[in-house]
């Protein structure tokens, strides 16, 4: 009986030890990285549209009652599409958003504020060059966290008359154009959040002569399918289409896809790729197309 006992004593002493050795060999558990924090918040017709995934639920909470307290509690005023993720990571910049908020209430017909956790990107307008400048004093809560300043305002200038093609709003469509591209989702016509942006500076533009007619060209690199490049083309072109026309454009707008056959670029580098793939925007003149 002394002897069974000092067997099962044996038996545990050495089933231990082997669990003990298993586990030292094992790898160890890898986490997977926390995903960036976001936020847009979007005032257009007096309505605050907020959307975002942020770390927590208390963060999330301190933003709506400000932006509530700001915008109005009425249903309908602020639309609340944040989500709170516990794949996301913390970030410095998630409790400054109450601060930066107001900046919203000083542009004129529609503003927004985008933040893809490296850069926080501002566009609207506004009645001037000196609100524009307290604007971005404002905005240093955000931008002391690190972000990056992506200035996208424009301050009121008198109305443009257009008289031809190469008339001043088609150079300043051009200018817009030629410092931030409208980017898409690889092979979707889904136009990215940063472009968004671009496309809200672009309308302020195109609201001063809204008798004008104006062509949508879609343009890919010549990697792809003559036919696929075609269609994609013409799909990213209708694309910005849709979002002019969805923010109360009411321009002639015709949509048009060149694929690869007018490229910018011969250069194989991928600066000059990214050159070929973009959109255009040409004034037909007044009137009909």
């Amino acid at each position: 009986m002394i002897r069974a006992a000092i067997l099962a004593t044996g038996a545990v002493a050495l089933t231990i030890l082997a669990v003990l050795c298993v586990s030292s060999h094992l790898p160890p558990a890898v986490s997977k990285p926390l995903a960036p924090a976001s936020f847009h918040a979007l005032l257009e017709h007096r309505t605050l549209t907020l959307r975002g995934s942020l770390p927590s639920e208390s963060s999330k909470a301190v933003i709506l009652q400000r932006a509530r307290e700001l915008y109005g509690a009425a249903p309908g005023r602020v639309i609340d599409e944040l989500t709170v993720d516990p794949r996301v990571g913390p970030a410095a910049w998630v409790g400054n958003i109450p601060k930066a908020l107001p900046i919203l209430s000083q542009m004129t017909e529609r503003g927004s504020i985008i933040i893809d956790g490296r850069s926080v990107v501002l566009s609207g307008r506004v009645d001037g060059d000196r609100t524009k400048a307290t604007l971005l004093r404002e905005i240093t809560p955000l931008t002391q966290t690190g972000l990056a300043l992506e200035d996208h305002i424009l301050a009121a200038q008198a109305p443009i008359q257009i008289q031809a093609p190469a008339s001043a709003l088609q150079k300043k469509l051009n200018e817009v154009l030629a410092h931030a591209s409208i980017e898409f989702d690889s092979n979707t016509a889904t136009i990215t959040p940063r472009s968004r942006a671009t496309l809200d500076q672009l309308i302020t533009l195109i609201q001063r002569a809204p008798n004008t007619a104006i062509e949508i060209g879609g343009h890919t690199d010549k990697y792809g399918a003559p036919d696929y490049n075609l269609q994609l083309s013409r799909l990213r072109a209708d694309a910005v289409r849709r979002y002019f026309l969805s923010h109360g454009l009411a321009n002639q707008f015709t949509s048009v896809g060149y694929g690869a056959s007018r490229p910018l670029s011969a250069a194989q580098t991928r600066a000059g790729l990214q050159h070929n793939r973009r959109i255009e925007l040409r004034i037909k003149g007044v009137g009909d197309l």
